[in-house]
């Protein structure tokens, strides 16, 4: 479990689950295991959270009132397409199994959950991410394992914000990501729009100028 425990620790989590003692449960267990662990009670206040900062991970409840939990994950995968998505239910039936896989989740669990079956499905997704190489346009390509930008033979060697930020935009490739979610992932606090434009200055500078696409008053989008 120590090599999961190093694969999970810098991933965030939001558990949507209208049941009060197994939203106790799992928030209490998974956060040993998670960055930070947040709760919801219902689809729509997880939402209003994951709008507010985007989690790596969901785990959601089907039943739950007002919205059930496959609209929230399909709503989810619009807004944050390198998020993983996980379903958990007491129903095991065609028709939701169906809808599932029509909502985008990438993992269906059964209740009561085995934690260590949800661990090892998440370190292993998340592995397969850790794995991609990235290719960009002029003949560029961004290394996830080595943390790297190479062209031909040369590697470009990025500051770790540098990084940080580059992987976030191609997590998300082809959306906008919000100045919100860029001061989450890449500085944990508030910062000036100086301090994100400064680092997107210096991808630019070491890759070419339409690496990273300013959206004004929305955010930044890799293509």
């Amino acid at each position: 479990m120590q090599a999961i425990h190093k694969k999970l620790h810098s991933l965030t989590l939001l558990i949507a689950e209208d049941d009060e003692s197994t939203l106790k449960w799992l928030s209490r267990v998974l956060s040993i295991y998670f960055k930070e662990v947040r709760v919801a009670k219902d689809a729509m206040e997880a939402l209003e959270l994951f709008e507010q900062t985007p989690s790596d991970v969901i785990i959601s409840d089907i039943q739950m009132p007002q919205v059930d939990g496959l609209h929230l994950l399909q709503k989810i995968s619009l807004l944050s397409p390198s998020t993983t998505r996980v379903v958990m239910t007491a129903y095991n039936t065609p028709e939701y199994i169906n809808r599932a896989v029509e909502s985008n989740v990438d993992f269906y669990l059964k209740k009561p959950i085995d934690i260590d079956e949800f661990l090892v499905a998440i370190a292993s997704s998340r592995a397969k991410v850790d794995e991609q190489v990235f290719f960009l346009n002029e003949g560029y390509m961004y290394d996830y394992k080595q943390k790297l930008v190479k062209k031909d033979e040369q590697s470009i060697k990025l500051t770790k914000k540098e990084v940080l930020l580059l992987e976030l935009l191609l997590k998300n490739r082809k959306s906008i990501v919000s100045i919100e979610q860029i001061e989450h992932s890449v500085w944990e606090e508030s910062v000036s729009d100086d301090a994100i434009r400064m680092v997107v200055v210096g991808i630019r500078k070491k890759l070419y100028q339409g690496v990273i696409e300013n959206v004004k008053g929305l955010g930044y989008r890799v293509e």
